[in-house]
Formats: structure tokens, C-alpha cells, sequence
């Protein structure tokens, strides 16, 4: 396997598309929006740098690739609809073409509670239903989020995907977005659900305020100073109703034991009452915060409740990897 600086690459060539042009650009893929030959349809294109030089790593990629389309039938994630290696050995994955991301939301118009909440029950229950399938994420941030005129939240990119029972030693902290990597990350534990729990609440957090958790204001820390961090208190945010900080504090603990499931983190989100009156679900013995309001209702119900009223939500989101090409930006 071998990397190609994106700047030498020049236009793709994947069999059944047509009219390529760049979309996004990042660190490690280039998307491109295209046109789907045999429906006629919009599509994106994500073509990695990296080539796949051996028929080992083409069939790992292609493992992968089936591993992520597991879960394209779950609402709130992009749609893959095909993935294979171009002649000159570039993998690619051809996806739904989403609008946007949260990471361009989150640097012109930070979300509100409600509308990070509603993103937040969206995003876990996709996580819940990958996790119950053996799948980890692990790089979830607001620019692997994306949005659409029809659907409010959609996970994109799980190209960092593994089995489970893989426990895939190879991937290391340089592939992660460090802004919401969570801390056992840094110290080559083995990937577990927990680490995508952590990211998700990071990034709930950060599209509320505009930048990741306990960044300071003059821009990106050290990776030292990052490190540091993780031993700072996640303060409260202005107009943010403390109940949900608590949740996402909760699910930024710094030991994976002590962070809820993603069903649980779900429900928690789904039983907030931050907009109207809403009922409520119990919560778990092993919740740390004081200020959720106690039982009421099954957790199931809350969060049906949430899911349809999906139209309700804020379309604010999305593709920016229009499905992941941005990532090695991310940080934000």
C-alpha cells in the first residue's frame, strides 16, 4: 500500500460514473460529486490518496467496505451504494450526495440545544444499531455528520470502521481527528464502543459551541497540550440548559467504563425536556448527573416520540465527507 499526495492525483476514472468535480478535498480522499450513469443520477465519489498495491489489501478494503454497508439500510446513515478500486489501484465508495456537514455549520451557525439533541438521539441510534452488529465508527465529528433536504442527520464515512472481533491493531491515533478522539485512543487501548460515545457527545458539544471541548480560544492545542486537556473540567455553555451538559459530560468521561451505551445515551437525549414538555425516561443507576429529571416512561417510547418527529429537527448538518473527504482538516 502506498500514499499519493493528493495534488499529484489526477481526475478518476470509476467505472458507471461520469462528470466528476471536486467536492471536497482532505487529507487522506478526495470526494467527488458525479453523475450515476445507469439511473442518472447525483452520487459522491470518495477516492482515497492511498493506493492498494497488493490483492490482500484490496480484499481488506473490500471487507471493509461490506462491513459499512451493514448498516446503509439504518435511516441515519449514508447510503453506500457501491465501493470497489480504480485501475490505477485508488479505492473508491460511491455514496448518496448529502448537502452538507455540521463541521460548516459549527463555524457559522452553532446549533441550539434542541437541535443538537435531536442530531444527538439521531446519530446514537445509528451508533446502537452498528455497535449491536459487531461495527465500530471511530472518527465520528461534525464533518462526518451531514445533512439533507430530506434527512436532518446522517453518519457518513466508516471507512475507519472495524469488526469488533477483529480489534484491527493497525490503525494508530494518525488516522483519528484528535478534537474528538477519545483519551484511551492516545494510549493504543484496544477500540471499543465506548470511544464512539465519547466522540459523538464531543461533537454534540462542539456544534453548540462553535469549537471542540475545552479548546481554548486561540485555536488548536499541541497535541501535548490536548493531552493535558483531558484533565480540565467540560464547563457549562451559555443558553445551554445544564441537563444536557451533564448527559454529554457523562458520555465525555475519561474512563470508557464509566460512559453510558449508545442506547443509552439515546434515550437520555430523547427524554430531555428542552423544548416542551416531554416524558421521561429512567435514568440508570450509574448516571453521575443529579439534575435529569427522574422515571416516567419506557425509554422506547421517548424515543419513537423523538425519531418521528424527526421533522422537527433543524436540517442543519451534513455531507461534507460529502461523505467524509474532509477529515484530515477536522479538527473542527
Amino acid at each position: 500500500m502506498t500514499e499519493t499526495a493528493s495534488g499529484a492525483m489526477p481526475m478518476p476514472v470509476v467505472p458507471g460514473l461520469s462528470n466528476l468535480s471536486v467536492f471536497a478535498r482532505g487529507g487522506y480522499a478526495t470526494v467527488y460529486r458525479a453523475t450515476q450513469g445507469s439511473l442518472g443520477r447525483p452520487v459522491a465519489v470518495k477516492i482515497e490518496h492511498r493506493t492498494l498495491d497488493s490483492q490482500r489489501d484490496q480484499r481488506r478494503f473490500m471487507r471493509e467496505a461490506q462491513a459499512a454497508a451493514k448498516l446503509s439500510a439504518h435511516p441515519h446513515v449514508v447510503d453506500l451504494i457501491d465501493a470497489g478500486v480504480t485501475a490505477d489501484r485508488h479505492p473508491y465508495l460511491i455514496m448518496e450526495l448529502c448537502e452538507g456537514s455540521y463541521a460548516d455549520r459549527m463555524r457559522t451557525s452553532p446549533l441550539n440545544a434542541l437541535e443538537a439533541r435531536d442530531v444527538g438521539v439521531k446519530i446514537a441510534d445509528a451508533l446502537a444499531d452498528a455497535h449491536s452488529l459487531g461495527v465500530l465508527h471511530r472518527d465520528v465529528k461534525p464533518a462526518n455528520i451531514l445533512y439533507s433536504r430530506l434527512n436532518s442527520a446522517s453518519l457518513a464515512d466508516f471507512g475507519l470502521a472495524v469488526l469488533v472481533e477483529a480489534r484491527d491493531p493497525t490503525i494508530t491515533v494518525d488516522a483519528l481527528t484528535p478534537a474528538y478522539a477519545a483519551p484511551e485512543m492516545f494510549q493504543h487501548a484496544p477500540p471499543s464502543p465506548a470511544l464512539d460515545v465519547y466522540a459523538l457527545c464531543a461533537t454534540l458539544y462542539a456544534v453548540m459551541r462553535g469549537r471542540p471541548p475545552r479548546w481554548r480560544d486561540d485555536g488548536p492545542p499541541s497535541l501535548v497540550m490536548l493531552l493535558e486537556l483531558f484533565n480540565e473540567p467540560i464547563p457549562d455553555l451559555p443558553g445551554i440548559p445544564p441537563e444536557l451538559t451533564e448527559v454529554l459530560r457523562w458520555g465525555m468521561a475519561n474512563d470508557p467504563k464509566d460512559r453510558p451505551t449508545a442506547r443509552e445515551l439515546r434515550d437520555l437525549l430523547a427524554a430531555l425536556p428542552l423544548a416542551s414538555p416531554r416524558r421521561i425516561v429512567a435514568v440508570p443507576r450509574r448516571y453521575p448527573g443529579t439534575s435529569v429529571p427522574k422515571p416516567a416512561t419506557a425509554a422506547s417510547a421517548a424515543h419513537r416520540e423523538t425519531s418521528a418527529d424527526g421533522s422537527a429537527a433543524s436540517s442543519a448538518g451534513a455531507n461534507e465527507d460529502a461523505v467524509g473527504a474532509r477529515d484530515a482538516e477536522e479538527t473542527p
